[in-house]
């Protein structure tokens, strides 16, 4: 029996096997060499990987130190200095003009901007151009061997150059992500409509915290120079009813009463201290004004400013629900909901290419060297039969939640207009009282003062009455300043701008602040028009 079969090809043909003591190797030798090939190749390879690993790199301090000098320089740069006692318009003026979350809600529309240029320029076609080079170091030779002899037909052969360069220049145009580019870019429209309004809604919420940290501010301007020497006034009287009560010139249980109410009216006046102190901070924040700065507030008449309107609810929620970003960026939303179903839609449609280009090769033995070529193809993914219906309900699911909840936020906006004007009622209110308040404390402290005067009362009397005629002023500013926040509130709730549409001109803060006090009434009027 034959375990082995050898066969052998003739000699003198290519590929024919001449095997000598010479050049065959021992198993052992192959192996070892082999191994060592190995051994040098991972080596290489680690040292390569060790060499490109990364490493975390903490900044220094002076890193830290040196962006900190930049911030310091980039946060107050470029802005007007205050000349001069500073009005709630000019507040606003420079709050709309250098308040940090303005700013970046406008370079966040910039940004919309650029991305909708971009989504544009996704629906040309593609135009590719490209250029290589290859070569070797011999000839890329071969030879043909006749399918039905199996012997060789042809002496070896080479049809290409050792170098060869090539280039082409090729135009693809595919219709369906043309389509599909178009509704994304109609969705890009959207999303910077989107910033659009939420810079609105940053805007008005800026302005009506201005408004709230002014009016503080004005109420502190000017009751700090009362509170002071009350103060005073307060702790040397604390100070005498203590001698007296440990002298015994007095009834103790009387004397340790009176050291109880001139202590909850210096308890009062530090409360008020402090929080008048840190009112101008707010409002130099909002303005972007470097913390410390110093700066006065114009005098303002609380009494003959106070603001009144005949209101129309159901005037004002029609508003609301017509100009609130909030709802505005719900429409939107919607808008790009019904775009992405029919994104879902045209996913499923098989894609057409075309595509044309001109073709060049310096192959030596090419017939032609130059060519344009063209062609088109169609692609479809069929598991899409599958994945696209559940795609599309998907959209009109989310098109479902953007609905519902811009319903949820009508209801809420309606519900904000009847608060806001039930809140301006009764700011007015509580104004009238608050006035009337400090007319009838400070009538009590000139009798008081003319009674100590005639001998009919002590230095007690005047003290608490100071304090109750500074206090009632106080809560009259305070109510003054919320009947502005309720009107402000109102204006915000209706979803009212407090600029115009357009301004002649921006390089000024105080040009600009002329615009502001105007704007509301301009869009009242505009809508009593309607």
């Amino acid at each position: 029996m034959k375990l082995l079969k050898s066969t052998a090809r003739p000699t003198g043909t290519r590929g024919d096997a001449r095997l000598t003591s010479d050049n065959v190797e021992a198993p052992g030798q192959v192996v070892s060499g082999r191994s060592l090939r190995s051994g040098l190749f991972v080596g290489v390879a680690m040292l390569a990987l060790t060499g490109c690993s990364v490493m975390p790199e903490p900044l220094t301090l002076g890193d830290h130190s040196k962006r900190m000098d930049g911030d310091m320089v980039s946060l107050f740069e470029a802005q007007e200095p205050v000349t001069g006692p500073i009005t709630l318009e000019e507040a606003m003026a420079r709050a709309i003009k250098y308040n940090l979350d303005h700013r970046l809600k406008v370079m966040e529309n910039a940004l919309a901007s650029h991305q909708l240029t971009t989504a544009n320029l996704s629906m040309l076609p593609d135009l590719t151009a490209r250029v290589g080079y290859t070569g070797r170091n011999n000839h890329a030779g071969s030879n043909s061997v006749s399918l039905t002899t199996g012997s060789e037909s042809l002496t070896s052969s080479s049809s290409s150059d050792r170098d060869l360069k090539t280039a082409d220049l090729t135009l693809t145009w595919n219709v369906l992500d043309l389509g599909m580019s178009y509704v994304r870019a109609k969705q890009q429209a959207d999303r910077q409509l989107i910033t659009q309004e939420r810079r609105r809604k940053v805007l008005q919420n800026v302005i009506q915290n201005v408004r709230t940290s002014y009016w503080n501010a004005v109420s502190a301007e000017r009751l700090l120079s009362k509170i002071e020497p009350l103060s005073v006034k307060v702790s040397i009287a604390l100070e005498n009813a203590r001698k007296a009560q440990q002298g015994g010139a007095e009834e103790p249980l009387s004397a340790l009463r009176y050291r109880r109410d001139l202590l909850n009216v210096l308890r009062q006046l530090k409360v008020l201290r402090r929080e008048l102190n840190t009112a101008k901070y707010g409002l130099a924040a909002l303005m972007n004004l470097k913390p410390g700065s110093a700066f006065t507030l114009a005098p303002s008449n609380t009494a003959t400013k106070l603001p009144v309107f005949e209101l129309d609810v159901d005037r004002l929620e029609r508003l609301a629900l017509v100009h609130r970003p909030e709802l505005r960026e719900e429409d939107y939303q919607n808008r790009i909901s019904h775009n992405d179903v029919k994104l879902a839609y045209l996913d499923m449609i098989p894609g057409l290419s075309l595509n044309t280009g001109y073709n060049a090769d310096s192959n030596s033995y090419a017939w032609e060297q130059t060519w344009f070529s063209w062609g088109s193809t169609v692609t479809s993914n069929l598991f899409k039969v599958f994945t696209g219906p559940q795609k599309v309900d998907v959209s009109n699911a989310r098109t479902d939640v953007v609905n519902v909840r811009r319903m949820a936020l009508s209801m809420a906006v309606m519900s904000q207009v009847h608060v806001s004007v039930a809140g301006y009622n009764q700011a007015i209110s509580d104004f009238k009282t608050a006035s009337e308040l400090h007319e009838v404390e400070y009538d009590i402290l000139g009798k008081t003062q003319s009674n100590v005067q005639s001998g009919n009362g002590g230095a007690r009397a005047v003290i608490q009455a100071e304090l109750q005629a500074l206090l009632a002023e106080l809560r009259q500013d305070m109510a003054y300043a919320e009947v502005r926040n309720a009107v402000g509130l109102l204006y915000v709730t209706i979803g009212a701008d407090p600029l115009p549409e357009t301004l002649q001109d921006r390089k000024s803060t105080r040009l600009n602040s002329s615009h502001i006090t105007i704007s509301y009434a301009v869009f009242c009027l505009k809508k009593k028009k309607q």
